[in-house]
């Protein structure tokens, strides 16, 4: 697949194959999307989906070979993509990256380009996540705030090894959930709809996944975008901001992560 031919929604469900269903790919998540998110994600996918672990799973082989393929396919694509992103013109409304004409070189004594611009709008009348709040108040960009929820989300587990720890299901039923699932579906959605998974169950998964998940406020701290007493303060803010939202999922809802 050369560059003209490929798609907004191969790149979304590239992304999906990668970092899971419950990251709303946008346009800005693939603007700020960075190889090293990539080749991590990649890795942690590969090892959960490579032929070798359907004995382990108790899965079929041969379904097991088409997802490491799948992941691979996606891994290549955005690779390609993101290794000479210069090349590419997004044409949003004709949802295709098109190549475009290759630019001189730039002047080696040219300026550094500038630093990336903050948010400057009205604070989203609606309940909003940390990393949310952090980007809508001006304190980090949009860049920011995808690396760092590529950073958690990698680092959680998933609810189908949660719920085989439990007992919940059997490596069989991953496979079959995972065969099963439709586009843009999570594996706990779709398991509940198989009628693997009950209610509360998906509901106990989803807070064990969340408890054991890094608070996304850490990534600022180590990486000194923030400091200690401005994340506390801004936890105060967003607690304020909530309280006075009543009524979740109002306004303005871009970006959604």
């Amino acid at each position: 697949m050369t560059p003209a031919e490929v798609t907004q929604q191969d790149l979304f469900k590239a992304c999906e194959s990668l970092f899971g269903t419950d990251i709303d790919v946008s346009v800005e998540f693939l603007r700020y999307l960075k190889p090293a998110g990539v080749r991590a994600a990649y890795r942690k996918k590969a090892m959960e989906t490579h032929p070798d672990r359907a004995a382990v799973l108790d899965g079929q082989a041969d379904f097991m070979a088409d997802r490491f393929k799948e992941i691979s396919l996606a891994y290549r694509l955005l690779s390609e993509f993101l290794a000479a992103p210069e090349k590419y013109s997004l044409d949003e409304q004709g949802a295709l990256y098109r190549r475009r004409r290759t630019r001189p070189a730039a002047r080696a004594d040219a300026a550094a380009p500038p630093a990336e611009p903050l948010y400057t709008g009205r604070i989203p009348a609606r309940r909003l996540l940390f990393g949310q709040y952090l980007y809508y108040a001006g304190r980090i960009s949009l860049s920011a705030l995808v690396k760092a929820v590529v950073w958690q989300r990698l680092q959680r587990p998933s609810v189908g090894a949660l719920a085989q720890s439990w007992g919940w299901l059997a490596g069989r039923d991953i496979v079959d959930i995972l065969r099963e699932r439709r586009y843009g579906e999570k594996f706990g959605e779709c398991a509940l709809r198989l009628g693997r998974l009950s209610r509360r169950q998906l509901a106990e998964l989803l807070e064990k996944q969340k408890r054991l998940q890094p608070k996304i406020g850490m990534y600022f701290v180590e990486r000194k975008i923030l400091t200690p007493a401005e994340l506390f303060q801004a936890v105060v803010e967003m607690k304020v901001h909530n309280g006075k939202c009543r009524t979740e999922g109002s306004g303005d809802r871009r970006p959604r992560f």
